[in-house]
C-alpha cells in the first residue's frame, strides 16, 4: 500500500520497512531409513501481515553415518506442508564420513497469515541427521 501525500505514517507500516529474521536449530537425531521426515525442532512458525511477503531461507543439514552405505539422502525446505526444491543431496560411503550440507531458497508467500517453515530429510539406512547442528534461518520482507 503506497503512502499518500499528507497521510500519517504509522508504526505498523514502519515495521514492514525492515526485513524480519527467524531462526531455529534442531534438537534430536533423525535416523534413516525415512522419507521426507521432519528434523526435530528445525521448525519456524511465523505470521505475515501482508499478501505477497517474500522469503529467503538458508538451511544446513548435518549428516553423519552410523554404518556404511552408498545410498543418496536428501534434505529440503517444507513450507506450509509443501516440499520445495532444490534438494540438498548427500552421499557417504564409510562411517568416518560426515557432511554439513547447505541449501538456500527464495520465494513469495501468496497470502497473509500464519506459515510454517521446516526442514525435512530423506535418509537411507545408516544415515542420520544430527539435529543439534542442523539449522534454518528465514528472512521475511513485507511491503507496506
Amino acid at each position: 500500500m503506497p503512502l499518500l501525500a499528507g497521510q500519517i505514517f504509522k508504526a505498523s507500516q514502519a515495521n514492514h520497512l525492515r526485513p524480519t529474521k527467524y531462526s531455529a536449530v534442531g534438537t534430536g537425531t533423525l535416523t534413516g531409513a525415512v522419507s521426507n521426515t521432519d528434523v526435530p525442532d528445525a521448525t519456524i512458525t511465523l505470521t505475515t501481515e501482508t499478501d505477497g511477503a517474500e522469503y529467503s531461507a538458508w538451511c544446513v543439514w548435518d549428516v553423519d553415518l552410523s554404518g556404511a552405505t552408498t545410498g543418496l539422502g536428501f534434505g529440503r525446505l517444507n513450507l506450509d506442508g509443501s516440499n520445495l526444491n532444490p534438494l540438498s543431496t548427500y552421499a557417504q560411503e564409510v562411517t568416518t564420513d560426515r557432511l554439513t550440507v547447505p541449501q538456500n531458497y527464495r520465494g513469495t508467500i501468496p497470502t497473509a497469515g500464519t506459515h510454517t517453515f521446516k526442514l525435512v530429510a530423506t535418509l537411507v539406512a545408516n544415515q542420520q541427521i544430527l539435529g543439534v547442528n542442523t539449522s534454518i534461518l528465514v528472512e521475511i520482507a513485507e511491503v507496506v
